[in-house]
């Protein structure tokens, strides 16, 4: 039976200057952040198996959970290459995966403003600082054990059923994956923790890393250990924090209180008896596949549209200037890290409402998690559904990211096909 072997370090990756928060249009006329009201820090998980001594037959995956909105499209390429050429760790086994808090330094320069600016001296800075957590990672590599076990939250609410009138209660997944990784004496080493929630409470213009870190704060401190908690945000699209009915906003003050409950959760499944999860040799599969568009824009509307103030005359601008280069579609990208026969995460590189989480549960009979915003980030993936019914998600949203158009009625199908070929 092969041996895995994990590595984790946890690094500060709280901007050491001001700079603009991201995922809030209305922070866009607010500046730089006013203070720190929680760090934020990247927990990096480095997974080994084959020959112990040797180095021909090891095979290596990493999997970085940061308090950030995302990691940039724009930047994952050059960050994987520079990783695979330190470490040796092939670029389709990294997965870079942002927890989404909105209080938090904008990634990508390939949206509009009002998600927030990129500073390039912090991407130059979190790139340094992550290298330097990948090498502490590498350096007390030994082997784990791999436990699993399912809770239950209340926290995730629905946020296009609470905003209609009368309210309607809309699809949710409130259960909760712990994946514990114990060492040979027993005591824990890393712990996942899989759930689907934005981490929106509070849109103070202060740094946070909302109740999702929080809660691992919390986790970490009760387990002791040296142990690292990393945060694995499921498709939490279409979910916020709620009471069961209606979401939940606040000051710093809330998030301490949501995220401390959070924890509580997380806990009471670590309380209960878990699944031994049978290792494997390390393994990955790849898939690609392109999203049909509605429509393209046309220079002749965007030319008046551009006059526009606010957001729709920024899209406008970027799409005359990208106008040539524009694509009817848009490609997912799709990377499934297998860590055990019955535990693989399945990461994407979208924003993804929680029907397909649900969907990849169940033709994967719970031994899929599926994980968001990894590897970059081009914009919300709607059902059909919500196509007809609009609404943020669907059409609004496409303006912020600069996409040149809502999907095609087709991109359910089409993601749906794509899960099935790859995981069954």
């Amino acid at each position: 039976m092969p041996t895995i072997r994990l590595g984790v370090s946890k690094v500060d990756i709280t901007p050491e200057f001001s700079v603009p928060l991201a995922g809030f249009a209305v922070r866009s006329e607010l500046g730089a952040f006013e203070g720190v009201s929680h760090r934020l820090f990247a927990r990096i998980f480095v997974f080994v198996t084959g020959d112990k001594d040797g180095d021909n037959d090891k095979c290596y995956a990493m999997l970085i959970s940061a308090d950030l909105i995302w990691w940039g499209s724009d930047h994952v390429p050059t960050l994987k290459r520079r990783i695979h050429e330190r470490f040796g760790i092939a670029e389709k086994a990294i997965l870079l995966h942002g927890t989404h808090t909105h209080s938090g330094p904008q990634t990508s320069s390939l949206f509009t403003s009002y998600l927030g600016v990129m500073d390039e001296n912090y991407i130059a800075l979190l790139e340094h600082i992550v290298i330097g957590g990948i090498e502490a990672a590498f350096l007390q590599v030994e082997p784990v054990q791999i436990e699993q076990s399912s809770g239950y939250s209340p926290l995730g609410i629905n946020r296009r059923g609470v905003v209609k009138s009368p309210p309607e209660t809309g699809p949710v997944d409130h259960e909760v994956t712990v994946i514990r990784f114990r060492k040979v004496d027993g005591t824990t080493k890393g712990l996942f923790v899989h759930y689907a929630c934005h981490p929106v409470i509070t849109r103070d213009n202060f740094v946070s890393s909302e109740y999702i870190g929080v809660a691992m704060e919390v986790l970490e401190q009760f387990v002791g250990e040296g142990t690292v908690a990393a945060f694995l945000q499921g498709t939490c699209g279409d979910i916020n924090p709620g009471d069961g009915e209606q979401v939940i906003r606040g000051n710093n003050d809330v998030v301490m209180h949501v995220g401390t409950d959070f924890a509580k959760c997380v806990i009471d499944t670590l309380d209960k008896p878990m699944k031994q999860i049978t290792p494997c040799e390390l393994q990955w599969r790849t898939t690609r596949v392109e999203l049909p568009l509605k429509s393209l824009p046309e220079r002749s509307q965007l030319e008046i549209t551009a006059q526009s103030s606010g957001v729709l005359g920024e899209w406008s601008c970027l799409m005359l200037a990208r106008l040539e280069c524009l694509s009817p579609s848009i490609p997912l990208e799709l990377i499934e890290l297998k860590l055990g026969e019955e535990l693989s995460l399945l990461g994407m590189n979208a924003e993804v409402v929680v029907d397909y989480g649900l969907f990849i549960k169940r033709i994967s009979k719970g031994n899929v998690l599926p994980i968001g915003y990894t590897n970059g980030m081009f914009g919300y993936i709607p059902t059909a559904q919500q196509l007809i019914e609009g609404g943020y998600e669907t059409h609004e949203s496409t303006l912020y990211f600069a996409m040149p158009s809502s999907f095609d009625s087709t991109v359910e199908s089409t993601v749906k096909e794509a899960l099935v070929n790859l995981l069954i």
